[in-house]
């Protein structure tokens, strides 16, 4: 995405220099050990902008845990996962993948944020969740088991079965409700795979195979004949979560990028699942970034060949950006990470970029520090590179024109800002997206705090748009708003500056360089000043606070008495610094205001209120009356010489309703008008890995006389068959489909006899017997086994076809590509086809 900015006021401002390399993507996973706290979280970023990394990957979903805010914005995604289960967050209204994204969107050059979610792991430790909400207390059922029926415990990662419908549709939810609710730059799905491959049988599975596929795999699977569809159909739910996930997205935000972390040990395509191959074939990933985890250079070069030679089977080894993804920890050799670099760099199929696992072993734990290698002068990563666009088909970078006409002024003492629709840009787009941000400085920081409004108009229909500020707070603001297009590129526009004489938001410090310190005074006792000071939003960096003891008697006061504040009804917050010293539970809190004096209790305490605003109050003020709110140790129920009462900053929240969001309306799948869809049995890799080669692949007799020049036989001696072949299909519409099979021309000697079998969209299961002996050839077998006016109706989605024996004894059986062909909409007013 591309960024413009226009500005109504003339500013210099000094930006780095970077020298740049050729467009390479380089980033770094955070995980969620690393992330969970925010001096951690700075501490990364701060060495992130140190460095030349374009992207970092934030670990939001850990063990089915989030590090933001689940159902931040709307629930159109219900997503019932819970904050900080397996690491505590801290402090605890913290948003760690927000916090990323404000920094590093607002950094120059601007680095992207892709959000990156473990997918089945549940839990990994001996410890449970301690919340019974946690899904791997809630619904143990959606935990795997292997073929011997035993679930997994932690020490497998408690992993969900990808074949539980529940397990699925929450996963779902929850992925889309990150992508949809965050400003994220990608979505990266990691652990997307079984956790071996004895997993993957949990009952429920095994009944969604019998009803999707008519197959009883326990009582059918003679000789193993089921195994390799069983796997077939395993691997597609996976790959049916993937799809959903990157097709939910190109219609939510297409532009962020879908990308997936592939492991490359123990055959991940047909043993693990992870049947990549597949994704990249059916356009259902826009990335791949392929585990480079060796011990030695040599070893990430040889893991990175496995992938490709596994995309050369389709000829898809340049269809999409293929990414390394370096294990940094693997290479303990000092040099080695920079030497894995060039190594992969010089392969025939280079990658497109590197991702680097992760923060602690690049930074923090070697010595000396991995990431020297990479950022010294003379380092791989010495110089700038931007990242590679396009990355995404029809990807847009032309930005819209910036909002027009826009206006700051103060009416009544509030401030109101109004634009117009900018004219369309140079590719002719209009935005359909606009936001107002508020801030101190020029440029105005694009936070999520910072943001005070926001417009969606899909339709580009709307010309004039404006908004009331009524919270902010006394001071002097700037306001940018932001117009966004399809492909949300961004053009800014900032306005002149506006002060507000008595705004809607007051803060009162107590530490000496602090807001408004002249409104905090000392009704009786002690109080002591401390170098710690709270960090909530809004408080001032770097400065003390004041504190009182218990031990001098509990007759300590201290008053905030608000002198710069509009009368109103307000909400009051208190803050605190961040230390267990902070403990001063059941003071007394006295409000003094238009209704006369009252009192209530409140804890004061690092728990409740350390580093964040905890309301303590309401307050009807006026101006000019000497109202206050103070804060009374006498009735402290903690008397020890470091409980500490800690009033650092109060705050005063006007009470009004803060402009209404729009939220961004709901999209749904425009309906599909494709007629035919054809799956071939080539190459053995995508639909079918069958890795025992009981089903052989021919190209006799010539490669014209296959679908797409070769087909796969199955020639034992005897039946029943020990292997049966599956085609997976993925209908776009509900309908009534007729069935094809290709088969090569003047074949007399093959099977008379061919049984398919499949399940219709009413669920009924039909086993058809019919030839592969032709003279003509082509789409000649009739796998139906009806005439197209009696075609079968199917729903949208999933069918999997199998072929499974020949009632006329040991005969060649081929199978080639079969072909659906849509004979009826399901649509009432729909069109026929014969």
């Amino acid at each position: 995405m591309k960024f413009g900015f226009i500005c109504l006021l003339l500013t210099t401002i000094s930006l780095p220099i970077f020298s740049d390399d050729p467009p390479e993507f380089r980033a770094l996973y955070a995980a969620s050990f690393d992330i969970n706290t925010e001096a951690n979280c700075k501490t990364i970023v701060d060495r992130v902008l140190d460095g030349t990394f374009n992207a970092i990957f934030v670990e939001a979903r850990g063990r089915a845990d989030a590090y933001y805010y689940p159902n931040r914005e709307d629930s159109t995604y219900p997503n019932i996962e819970l904050r900080g289960q397996r690491y505590p967050i801290s402090p605890s209204d913290f948003d760690p993948l927000q916090y990323f994204i404000d920094r590093l969107h607002n950094a120059t050059p601007r680095r992207e944020v892709h959000a990156w979610v473990t997918t089945y792991p549940s839990w990994n430790s001996s410890t449970p969740p301690a919340s019974p909400q946690h899904i791997y207390n809630a619904h143990p059922e959606w935990i795997t088991e292997n073929k011997a029926g035993v679930t997994y415990t932690h020490e497998k990662d408690a992993a969900l079965d990808p074949g539980i419908p529940a397990v699925q549709e929450h996963l779902f939810n929850t992925f889309m409700d990150i992508i949809r609710n965050y400003d994220v730059d990608g979505f990266h799905f990691d652990y997307v795979r079984l956790n071996d491959e004895d997993s993957g049988y949990d009952p429920v599975a095994k009944a969604q195979f019998l009803a999707q596929t008519g197959w009883n795999y326990d009582t059918q699977n003679t000789g193993g004949a089921l195994d390799e569809a069983y796997k077939a159909w395993r691997r597609d739910q996976i790959a049916k979560l993937v799809q959903r996930v990157h097709h939910q997205t190109k219609l939510e935000k297409p532009w962020v990028v879908v990308s997936a972390f592939l492991i490359h040990f123990d055959d991940p395509v047909e043993k693990m699942g992870q049947g990549y191959n597949w994704w990249v074939a059916h356009n259902a990933i826009d990335v791949i970034h392929g585990s480079c985890y060796s011990d030695s250079v040599s070893g990430n070069v040889s893991n990175w060949n496995g992938y490709i030679t596994k995309l050369k089977q389709n000829g898809d080894e340049n269809k999409i950006p293929l990414i390394a993804a370096i294990g940094d920890y693997k290479l303990e050799t000092e040099g080695d990470n920079a030497k894995a670099v060039e190594a992969l760099r010089a392969n025939t199929r280079k990658p497109d970029g590197f991702n680097f696992f992760d923060y602690g072993s690049v930074y923090e734990d070697h010595s000396p520090p991995h990431s020297n290698a990479l950022f010294n002068a003379g380092g791989v990563f010495a110089n700038w590179a931007p990242i590679p666009i396009p990355r995404i088909p029809g990807e847009e970078t032309i930005p819209p024109n910036p909002p027009a006409a826009l206006t700051a002024a103060l009416v009544l003492g509030v401030p109101q800002i109004t634009f117009q629709r900018p004219a369309a840009a140079a590719d002719g787009d209009l935005p359909i997206h606009y936001r107002v941000y508020r801030g101190k400085t020029i440029p105005v920081p694009l936070t999520y705090s910072n943001m005070l409004m926001e417009w969606w108009d899909l339709s580009s229909s709307r010309t004039t748009f404006s908004v009331e500020d009524k919270l902010a707070g006394a001071g002097t603001w700037y306001y940018a708003a932001v117009a966004y297009d399809d492909w949300n590129n961004q053009a800014v526009s900032t306005s002149a500056p506006v002060t507000v004489t008595k705004g809607g938001e007051y803060i009162i410090e107590t530490g000496t360089g602090g807001k408004n310190i002249s409104d905090f005074s000392i009704r009786s006792g002690v109080f002591f000043n401390s170098t710690s000071h709270s960090l909530a939003p809004g408080c001032t960096a770097s400065i003390p606070s004041k504190f009182s003891l218990p031990s001098d008697g509990k007759n300590d006061m201290g008053r905030f008495t608000p002198s710069g504040l509009a009368s109103g009804t307000y909400n009051v917050y208190a803050t605190c610094f961040n230390y267990s010293s902070a403990n001063a539970p059941n003071i007394t809190v006295r409000v003094y205001d238009k209704n006369g004096t009252r009192t209530s209790l409140f804890n004061l305490t690092q728990a409740n209120c350390g580093n964040k605003w905890t309301q303590c109050a309401t307050m009807d003020f006026s101006e000019g009356s000497g109202h206050f709110i103070e804060f009374d140790s006498s009735t402290q129920s903690t008397s020890g010489n470091n409980d500490r009462m800690n009033p650092a900053a109060v705050r005063f929240l006007l009470v009004a309703n803060p402009p209404k969001k729009e939220l961004k309306p709901k999209v749904s799948e425009p309906p599909s008008n494709v007629v035919e869809v054809i799956v071939d049995s080539e190459p053995t890799a995508l639909d079918y890995d069958d890795n025992e080669k009981k089903w052989m692949t021919t190209t006799y007799g010539g490669e014209a006389n296959y679908f797409n020049g070769s087909a796969r036989y199955f020639a034992a001696a005897s039946y029943p068959m020990t292997a049966y072949a599956i085609w997976i299909v993925d209908l776009p519409r509900a309908g009534w489909w007729a069935i094809d099979g290709y088969i090569r021309p003047n074949q007399i000697g093959l099977a008379r006899g061919v049984q398919y079998r499949f399940v219709d969209g009413n669920g009924i299961v039909r086993n058809v017997t019919t030839t592969q002996q032709t003279g003509s050839g082509g789409w000649t077998i009739n796998v139906d086994g009806v005439a197209d006016k009696q075609a079968y109706f199917f729903k949208k989605g999933r069918v999997y076809v199998t072929l499974y024996g020949n009632t006329t004894g040991s005969e060649l059986i081929l199978a080639d590509a079969i072909r659906f062909r849509l004979i009826k909409s399901l649509n009432p007013f729909g069109w026929m086809l014969y």
